[in-house]
């Protein structure tokens, strides 16, 4: 591929059309052998991006290269909207199906969902939740949270809910704001429960679906990012979720959370052999802990996850009541 075109792909968001390629000086047959060579990918009908900057994009990161060849691909005035302008302002997103980009249709063009792309009619002015972001035109973080939570389940509503309020706080009164505007929005009552759930604190996905499962099965909602302290109130560590009543911590283990404890020069095992001490250390005082991964709260495990977890809150609540009764006595 010649200079040309890289200078192309620079400025244009990493993407590049056929026809740009051309007047660049490719053809068809270079462009053609560039992919399979697997030096460019395609991403729709004429529409291109260099392969290495593709792999290197995690999902969100391929899924707005797509949502760009998209836009590009239209004619009229459009927008990013839903899932795809919530993975623009960088919001986590959670079993949402990245190969379908939103656009939200501000011509006369019509709701339909063709060649990857579901094109979204305005039902109300939106003008003024229209604003460009990194080159593209897309709906505001606000507006983009409230659409997820109302067209999405509350599990990958309260993810990108709670990942806008750890990203940006002051979209909190955004956000409320929304609740009212948009009152009969389709699925709004979904929206507001799970904006109602919302909280930054929520630390990662996994954290924020393990909190939609204690809401399921009507386990008591603890605290989030608890600080336990010993005696001398010196910082033990940090909880993700703390029963109070119970003196019970829990803690959500993702793969990701150990990866990011990795210290410098440090294997995993170190890692984990440091977070059991910290959780030993935690522990004292009378305090149980539960521990969730994400086998444990998928649908068909999370009814006997939460089983156990409400046997454990009420032994950690009997064994704390007794001991700080033989300590009394």
């Amino acid at each position: 591929m010649n200079r040309n075109l890289g200078h192309l792909v620079r400025i244009n968001g990493s993407i590049f059309s056929r026809a740009e390629a051309i007047d660049c000086g490719e053809s068809d047959r270079t462009l053609a052998e560039a992919r399979r060579a697997g030096v460019i990918v395609r991403l729709r009908r004429g529409m291109y991006a260099p392969a290495d900057i593709y792999e290197a994009c995690d999902d969100a990161g391929k899924h707005l290269l797509h949502a760009r060849a998209a836009l590009a691909a239209q004619k009229g005035r459009v927008a990013l909207t839903g899932a795809s302008a919530a993975a623009l302002h960088g919001f986590a997103l959670y079993q949402q199906d990245l190969s379908i980009v939103h656009i939200l249709r501000l011509d006369q063009g019509a709701s339909r969902r063709k060649a990857l792309t579901n094109h979204h009619i305005v039902l109300r002015d939106v003008e003024a939740d229209i604003s460009e972001y990194d080159g593209i035109l897309a709906i505001s973080p606000a507006r983009a949270v409230w659409e997820v939570a109302c067209r999405s389940s509350m599990e990958s509503g309260v993810v990108t809910a709670d990942s806008a309020l750890r990203r940006a706080p002051g979209l909190a009164d955004r956000l409320e704001e929304s609740r009212e505007r948009f009152a009969y929005f389709p699925g709004s009552r979904q929206g507001r429960l799970t904006l109602s759930f919302a909280d930054r604190r929520s630390d990662s996905p996994g954290e924020s679906v393990t909190r939609v499962q204690f809401h399921r099965y009507g386990i008591p909602i603890p605290d989030l990012q608890h600080e336990v302290v010993d005696d001398r109130g010196v910082l033990i560590g940090r909880s993700d979720f703390y029963w109070e009543d119970c003196r019970h911590l829990g803690e959500f283990d993702g793969k990701i959370k150990y990866l990011q404890l990795l210290r410098a020069g440090e294997a995993p095992s170190d890692c984990v052999f440091r977070e059991k001490r910290r959780e030993d250390a935690m522990r004292a005082g009378l305090r149980g802990m539960s521990r969730f991964t994400w086998s444990m709260i998928m649908p068909d495990s999370s009814r006997q996850t939460m089983t156990e977890l409400a046997r454990a809150l009420d032994q950690s609540r009997r064994l704390y009541v007794r001991g700080r009764t033989v300590i009394a006595s």
